[in-house]
């Protein structure tokens, strides 16, 4: 049996499949599309982004939830609307179904259903959109027992549809449907067949599987008569702005869909009997009879460029391996973008004829081709793609016999064997080919499988026990999927779904990128489809951790889609289970996502929302009282000083109340949880100018914490050497650095003194928003001598902690003190030689220019600064001190040529770096100062037309206030 490419009989009938075609069609979708995106949303809470179309569904993640990665999801911009637009929803539904959001989209038509407002036209199409939805699902899992399920949910969906709606327009297309239902019945009970040792058992379903193709041949011709039928009531000639022509085309190409799969019927019947056997013969002539007529009469359709293809498999199976292989070259080579769907099929059945006429080597490098161009699409478990592996390790071991040598030899056999390893692990028509392979090839790991295929439920779920406690996660699958089987058999759900369970987590703890999601999707569909089960709540744990660990760990995903899957089902778990343990998990998601986007008001709700019983309270109050802090930094960055001012006395109340809470229950001083609740407090009185309460309430847990080097070991002396060094108690702080550097924790002194280095920047800033020059001096001071502390140590100083203090004292502009620094480290032979010694000291070099710069000792430094561009032609960073030297000596006419040459230079760089932007900013100045405004604003208008960002938010204000002070 092979796989049938996929039904794309929605394309208008009257067109030519040509490259102008494509642009047409294809224009007004994407536009569509991006209205879609623009405005739109189900009312499930769903923000989908269009790229074209649809997204891609992958198994969704809840996302370890790391700062980092949460941030991000600030940066994205929320393109939905609450109120959808039910005139979309056909078009919606497509896109979702196309890409595999099927859960999403039927609980999307679900809620349509529900909703009074839905128009009742379309309310009426809801159960065939659903069956076809569901249908789709089917051809896509894995899991046979879901299989069957899902094609009896879709029979019950079409059915209704057709009996409530005999004469609706897409009744004919709903039959179309059904005979596609009894196809994948036919391909399923091949698969079942094939799965079974038993031989009885084996022709029974072979019998079964036929049966479901006679009858989809007559289902097909029945439709198709009908289709016939009504398109012959549409006039030769309709006007494009005729409302009857959309009908037509799309009658048209359900009638040619229909006829399309009625001959891959024949041809896919003709695959269950054997090789040269009558029957097989006379379908295959039928099907190629079918096929020509189609490519004949549908040549520029897709109907008939997927005939094509079958035309050129007939030609293949009887031989005629040139014309199959021609035509193949001639779909592959087409143009039309819109055909690469088809184009992954035929690149399949090349591969499959380069191994028929003994082009080895070819086939082999074609599969590897195949398989890393759909890698991201997640086809190498598809029927395609276990067929493409199949053919690779057959391509790769009828080489070793003529090989000698022997390195070679083994590297061939084991990619081969890892590939039907591969294979066999999934049901498909290829699993008893691969499976014999692998027992000549490696008979220990095949006859792994060959002995699971005997075992009984007990038996298999006993084994998986054995497998799991030894960490063999992929025997324990292997076994558990059998469990499953004879489970199944017996009718026994419970049994399905602890097995189904178990596997989850075997998927999980096996730690592979596709196995996480594999998870993620054996979860969900427990949690969602047997919401009362035992193991549900406990099966959509499973899956948020699967999915956290995939997003965390993976960075080729589409990550906004995943996050807007995962609030979904977070939401869906404490909806479902709001007295449990899991509920409380999601709500602490949905609060981290809130908080990570900055909706601040909804994380503190969802945090909020946690059961005061629930193990996790403590924490979720945590958690709420960082959100009111970062709602108050946002308030205060807005000029809303009196709400922002709220949000810290709220932020300070709950996070006491949580260190109270943590203390009364007996956690010790170096519990993690109580020393981040003490650092959260601690970062807002340091914020807020009140380092003594931070002192107070660092200290003690500093003196009996153990040193353990972990990050949040770092962070209390990272947050007592700022309290120490704002409290002027400049010994302490130098110990708290010398403490910060032995206990490492994974992080390098670089790494250390840049940290720092940016608190200090955030304090100045902080000060000097507020307007609070005492205060900021204070801090000056305060910095300035922990720094020179930090000089004046007679021992451990590195190159990072004096280049360290030397920008620092930069920053707090102490140029004299800075310039010591740096010539300090350039004459110390130790720290200007050994590894990576001309980076480190040509940065220094360009640091102590800037600094010489600052004492207005113009001349040494444009003398050393010209000496670096001459050594270092490619290096931006010397080009933009000399720039500064010209803007510090006021030649502002100099200043503009050498910003704008350097400008220049840099526009050429893919993608444009920030220093572009940066240096048209200089130039601007220079343009300014030398008595043209105008031009100074033209230049600053030109590159924000170009670039909206110009870089990025701190450049684009940069931008914004130049523009405001030009006269």
């Amino acid at each position: 049996m092979t796989a049938s490419p996929p039904n794309r009989g929605d394309f208008p009938p009257s067109t030519a499949l040509t490259p102008a075609f494509g642009a047409a069609y294809i224009r007004p979708f994407m536009h569509h599309c991006k209205k879609l995106a623009a405005g739109f949303v189900p009312r499930i809470g769903l923000s989908v982004v269009f790229e074209g179309l649809l997204m891609m569904r992958r198994a969704v993640s809840r996302a370890a939830m790391l700062a980092g990665a949460l941030s991000w999801l600030a940066a994205v911009p929320v393109l939905v609307r609450g109120d959808e637009d039910v005139r979309t929803a056909p078009e919606f539904v497509q896109g979702l179904r196309e890409r595999g959001y099927f859960d999403l989209a039927n609980d999307y038509l679900e809620r349509l259903r529900q909703q009074p407002d839905t128009p009742a036209d379309f309310r009426a199409t809801i159960d065939y959109e659903q069956g076809r939805i569901l249908l789709d699902e089917s051809s896509k899992t894995g899991d046979l027992v879901r299989r069957k399920e899902l094609l009896e949910l879709a029979r019950g969906k079409l059915e209704a549809f057709t009996k409530g709606n005999p004469k609706h327009e897409l009744a004919a297309e709903a039959l179309v449907q059904l005979a596609r239902l009894l196809v994948e019945r036919g391909h399923l009970a091949v698969l079942l067949g094939e799965e079974s040792e038993d031989k009885a058992e084996k022709a029974s379903k072979l019998a079964e599987a036929r049966n479901s193709f006679d009858q989809a041949r007559v289902a097909y011709g029945a439709a198709d008569e009908r289709l016939q039928g009504e398109y012959k009531t549409f006039p030769p000639f309709i006007p494009d702005d005729d409302p009857r022509k959309e009908k037509r085309d799309r009658t048209h190409s359900a009638m040619m869909d229909a006829q399309l799969q009625k001959a891959i019927v024949d041809y896919e019947q003709g695959q269950t009997y054997a090789l040269a056997s009558k029957e097989r013969t006379d379908l295959m002539a039928k099907a190629l009879a079918q096929f020509e007529d189609l490519y004949k009469r549908y040549r520029t359709q897709w109907s008939g460029l997927t005939a094509r293809m079958w035309q050129a498999k007939c030609y293949e199976e009887r031989g005629d391996l040139g014309p199959a292989m021609g035509i193949y070259n001639e779909l592959m080579d087409h143009p039309d973008p819109r055909l690469k769907p088809l184009q992954r099929h035929v690149g399949y059945f090349q591969i499959v004829l380069l191994g028929k006429r003994k082009e080895y080597p070819l086939a082999v490098l074609g599969a590897t081709g195949w398989l890393k161009a759909y890698a991201s699409a997640g086809d190498h478990h598809s029927k395609e793609g276990l067929g493409v592996r199949l053919e690779r390790a057959k391509n790769l071991l009828v080489q070793t016999p003529e090989m000698t040598n022997e390195t070679e030899k083994a590297a061939y056999v084991k990619q081969a064997t890892d590939d039907l390893g591969e294979v066999v692990r999934y049901a498909s028509p290829f699993k008893s080919e691969a499976l014999s392979l692998l027992k000549k090839y490696k008979p220990k790991a095949a006859e792994k499988f060959s002995e699971i295929a005997k075992l009984n439920y007990e038996d298999a779920i006993s084994g998986a026990d054995q497998a799991i406690a030894s960490h063999e996660w992929d025997r324990a699958i292997a076994l558990l999927k059998q469990a499953v089987r004879r489970a199944e058999t017996a009718k026994d759900i419970d049994k399905v779904n602890l097995a189904r369970y178990t596997m989850a987590f075997c998927y999980y703890m096996n730690k592979e990128k596709a196995q996480y999601y594999e998870a993620a999707v054996l979860t969900e569909f427990l949690a969602r489809r047997y919401p009362q089960g035992s193991l549900s709540a406990k099966a959509s744990e499973i899956g948020l951790a699967a999915l956290s660990e995939a997003y965390s760990t993976f960075r080729d995903i589409d990550r906004a889609a995943d996050l807007n899957h995962m609030i979904e089902l977070a939401t869906y778990t404490a909806e479902t289970w709001p007295d449990s343990e899991q509920g409380d998990s999601a709500r602490m998601v949905l609060g981290q996502i809130h908080a990570g986007s900055g909706r601040y008001d909804k994380a503190v709700a969802a945090f909020e929302s946690v059961r005061s019983n629930s193990s996790k309270w403590i924490e979720a109050q945590s958690r709420a009282g960082s959100s009111h802090w970062d709602q108050s930094v946002s308030y205060r960055r807005k000029g809303k000083t009196a709400e922002a001012d709220a949000e810290v006395r709220k932020a300070l109340g709950v996070l006491n109340a949580a260190l109270k809470t943590r203390r009364d229950s007996g956690a010790a001083p170096s519990d993690p949880a109580l020393i981040a609740n003490v650092c959260d407090i601690a970062d807002i009185h340091l914020e807020t100018g009140k380092p003594a309460e931070a002192l107070a309430l660092l200290d003690p847990v500093a003196k009996v914490a153990i040193p353990d080097g972990s990050p949040i070991h770092a962070r209390l002396l990272s947050d007592l050497l700022r309290a120490h060094v704002s409290n002027n108690q400049v010994d302490l702080a130098i110990a708290d650095m010398n403490k910060l550097e032995q206990a490492g924790g994974g992080t390098t002194r670089t790494q250390l003194y840049f940290s720092l280095g940016k608190l200090i920047e955030k304090e100045m800033d902080s000060f000097k928003k507020k307007g609070d020059g005492a205060g900021l001096n204070r801090m000056k001071l305060a910095y300035l001598k922990f720094l020179n502390a930090l000089v004046a140590s007679k021992s451990g100083q590195t190159y990072e902690s004096l280049e360290w203090a030397g920008e620092n004292m930069l920053t707090l502009g102490n140029d004299k003190q800075a310039a010591e620094v740096f010539d300090r480290i350039l004459k110390d032979q130790a720290l200007s030689t050994g590894t990576g010694a001309n980076e480190r000291m040509l940065r220094t070099r360009i640091k102590l220019a800037a600094a010489l710069r600052g004492l207005g000792d113009y001349a040494t430094a444009e003398t050393l600064v010209d000496a670096l561009i001459k050594d270092n032609p490619r290096t931006i960073e010397p080009k933009f001190e000399k720039g500064m030297i010209l803007e510090a000596k006021k030649s502002w006419n100099a200043s503009f040529a050498h910003w704008q040459a350097l400008a220049l230079q840099l526009n050429r760089m893919r993608p444009k770096p920030v220093e572009y932007y940066d240096a048209w900013y200089h130039a601007a100045v220079a343009l300014n100062k030398a008595g043209k405004p105008a031009e100074a604003k033209q230049t600053l208008g030109s590159v924000m037309r170009l670039s909206g960002t110009v870089g990025g938010p701190d450049m684009k204000a940069k931008y914004q206030e130049l523009l405001s002070q030009i006269k």
